[in-house]
């Protein structure tokens, strides 16, 4: 429990938690993500577990891996919380004391490989790192990508956003502080 207690002062501290404190447990997050059906918590959950100290319980959930920043949650708290910030801050903090969940980590990683390389995420490079690592989820996938591909949804070639330098440097200011902290 005491490991659990200076887990969630880390996580208030390092990754400004404090901010669930403001939650009022309505469920509005939950019931707006169209995962919460695949997580071992929702959100709601999740956070009352962070704020009475249970961070092995919470570190160890599939619920922030099953966040893909949609912002539904975000856009309607009524609180204003930034739910999908800390479902990553959470994120990081797993891997950092070696948490991972294999696949949902490979799956992070993959959307995340295009987002710092190109500013945002591209479809096909977010498929390909993963389908490296899982070439039986791409074959069960290929028939999903060919009609997606016949109807034009699929982003073959990386646009990198207007001024990916800036972007960059923004990337490395944060990582820089990130190491400090």
């Amino acid at each position: 429990m005491m490991a659990d207690l200076v887990l969630r002062d880390r996580f208030f501290k390092k990754y400004h938690g404090q901010e669930i404190e403001n939650c009022i447990q309505c469920g509005t997050c939950t019931g707006s993500c169209p995962l919460a059906p695949y997580m071992d918590y929702g959100p709601r959950q999740l956070f009352a577990m962070v704020r009475e100290g249970d961070m092995t319980e919470a570190l160890n959930a599939n619920t922030m891996w099953f966040c893909v920043s949609c912002y539904n949650c975000v856009v309607k708290c009524p609180r204003g919380i930034s739910i999908t910030d800390h479902m990553y801050s959470l994120k990081k903090m797993a891997a950092e004391i070696g948490i991972k969940p294999p696949k949902m980590l490979h799956l992070y990683q993959s959307f995340n490989a295009p987002v710092e390389k190109h500013g945002r995420l591209t479809d096909v490079a977010a498929m390909a790192g993963y389908s490296l690592r899982h070439p039986g989820a791409a074959f069960r996938n290929m028939p999903l990508g060919v009609k997606l591909a016949a109807k034009k949804r699929l982003e073959f070639k990386p646009r990198p956003v207007d001024n990916i330098t800036g972007f960059k440097k923004v990337m490395e200011k944060a990582k820089e502080i990130e190491r400090l902290s």
